[in-house]
């Protein structure tokens, strides 16, 4: 089959589960919006063959994905007229699914005030895009956008918002978002962005920062590292680690850990620190390669994986409450642009 296992899992999170189709007429008929791949009738044939088997294979070993549970979640709660909840909260909207959108509007009753929605779609890190509308959630004149940003110095907002400009990023509602009037009140300094030619050099010239900063009279904990794969986290703690630097995993992190943390750019999602390092934003790290789709098998897709890579490295970057430090190794990130470099006055 002339299909790859990303391709065919891609297609049914994305079009099966969340068009809801259950038959092959209706996939054969149903639109692909935000697919790049078009595909014939035969094609389309071939490709639900292959996903129906799938479930079938799932069901004779009494099997179940995320997906499939939230599908049946969602089909208990749709038959049932008592709601298990009269509000709820949502905050990270921008990376639900549509499935999961359905499960959350299913599981409460229509009504003034049922559901409250918190998100940014320039912080979209997972591949997950929706109308709301689709999904039975009518927003249209009920939305408030937020231009101040209350965590970040305008240096740093500023000079990460360049990350962005010229990305067509959606705004849940069928049309597009703007980074236009975002703006912070509190100043501070510039990003700084240091490359190197070796990757030892890079991270000792991470635990030389981190080392400033603690004796400037930044807690350990007030400090966060972002890398984008976790054996560069590894480097970096090894670093911070020979210069007597405590470092805590952001995935085993608690409140209590006085040290370092160190984690991927996704585990950064929802955290702040005084400092950041962004560490490891070279062109052969960032975008990550095994992340984003070949654009000969799927131009629109390749595009959509670049938008969620950049921001993804807006996202660690915005972590950052006073200072921020991005470093690299070799070239830079294609996403560090010249313009990015030279408002953040690279060395």
């Amino acid at each position: 089959m002339p299909f790859t296992d990303v391709f065919l899992a891609e297609e049914w999170r994305h079009v099966v589960l969340a068009r809801r189709i259950g038959t092959a007429a209706a996939y054969l008929s149903a639109k692909r919006t935000g697919r790049g791949r078009a595909l014939g009738s035969r094609q389309r044939a071939q490709v639900w063959q292959a996903m129906w088997e799938f479930e079938q294979a799932l069901t004779q070993l009494g099997a179940w994905t995320h997906e499939t549970i939230r599908r049946e979640a969602t089909a208990l709660l749709e038959a049932d007229t008592t709601k298990p909840y009269r509000h709820i909260v949502i905050d990270e909207a921008q990376d639900l699914s549509p499935d999961q959108w359905r499960l959350l509007r299913a599981a409460v009753a229509e009504a003034p005030d049922d559901i409250f929605i918190a998100g940014d779609t320039h912080q979209r890190i997972y591949n997950n895009r929706v109308s709301l509308r689709d999904v039975g959630i009518n927003i249209a004149g009920r939305s408030t956008r937020l231009n101040l940003n209350y965590r970040t110095t305008a240096e740093i907002l500023g000079w990460s918002l360049g990350l962005l400009r010229g990305e067509r990023i959606d705004d849940m509602e069928g049309g597009l978002d703007s980074i236009a009037g975002c703006r912070s009140y509190v100043h501070g300094a510039p990003p700084r962005l240091q490359g190197f030619d070796k990757l030892d050099a890079e991270t000792r010239f991470i635990a030389s920062t981190v080392n400033e900063w603690i004796n400037s009279g930044v807690a350990p904990s007030e400090i966060g590292i972002a890398v984008r794969a976790k054996w560069f986290g590894s480097k970096v703690a090894d670093a911070l680690k020979a210069m007597g630097i405590k470092t805590v995993d952001l995935a085993k992190a608690s409140t209590k850990d006085d040290a370092v943390h160190v984690g991927t750019m996704h585990r950064m999602k929802g955290l702040e620190f005084r400092c950041v390092g962004v560490a490891g934003v070279g062109a052969k790290f960032v975008p990550a390669a095994n992340a984003v789709t070949p654009i000969d098998e799927d131009r629109q897709t390749h595009e959509q994986d670049l938008e969620r890579e950049r921001c993804l490295l807006f996202v660690a970057c915005t972590r950052a409450r006073e200072e921020l430090l991005v470093t690299w190794h070799g070239q830079p990130s294609p996403f560090l642009t010249a313009s990015t470099a030279d408002s953040a006055g690279a060395q």
